[in-house]
């Protein structure tokens, strides 16, 4: 009876577009945690049967939520794709590529646009979904090298092997190690080592 009383609470205060979001106060405990993503089962108690439409609405948000929570809201939604690797028409794929794509993260050079994006980019290679190449093999050339990184580490995940010839490509012009680490690691777990 909770759950359904807090999904109608929640769904109540779902604004038009534009005006501020407001979380119930369970939604803001799950999504507050600092060391650790909450579990399937924090998101569903704080959200009903609500928690993947929210966390969508949370992560698309572009106004009023608190940065901190909308990035947690971000690295979530892969709790919510089972089994893996996701579809790419999946709901949860759908709303990552959406954030991934945005032009207001993707040419963000610090902040917390520059994090939503580095979310965004982890996640879908959490999804594994083999076409996401194309989102990412991009941000191989983003001005950020923790975007470079985590875009490296989201291209091994995928495991697609069309990323090698980029991958290789960005390795030869790479200045920074630890993009240079990223890289090389990817190369060798996708079968062509450096």
């Amino acid at each position: 009876m909770r759950r359904v009383a807090l999904a109608v609470a929640f769904s109540l205060a779902l604004p038009a577009r534009g005006e501020e979001i407001q979380l119930p106060q369970p939604a803001i405990d799950a999504l507050t945690q600092i060391d650790e993503l909450p579990s399937t089962a924090q998101l569903d108690g704080a959200f009903g049967d609500q928690a993947l439409m929210n966390l969508q609405m949370i992560a698309l948000d572009e106004s009023s939520i608190d940065p901190g929570v909308q990035l947690r809201a971000v690295r979530a939604l892969t709790h919510y794709c089972n089994p893996l690797p996701c579809s790419a028409s999946d709901p949860v794929h759908t709303t990552l590529t959406t954030v991934a794509t945005n032009p207001r993260y993707q040419d963000a050079r610090s902040g917390s646009d520059l994090l939503m994006l580095r979310a965004a980019i982890e996640s879908l290679g959490i999804l594994r979904v083999p076409g996401d190449v194309t989102i990412l093999v991009p941000q191989l050339q983003h001005a950020s090298r923790d975007i470079r990184a985590a875009t490296a580490h989201a291209l091994r995940d995928l495991g697609n092997t069309q990323a090698i010839a980029a991958l290789r490509a960005r390795y030869q012009q790479e200045q920074v190690p630890q993009v240079r680490i990223a890289i090389s690691d990817a190369l060798r777990v996708l079968g062509q080592p450096i």
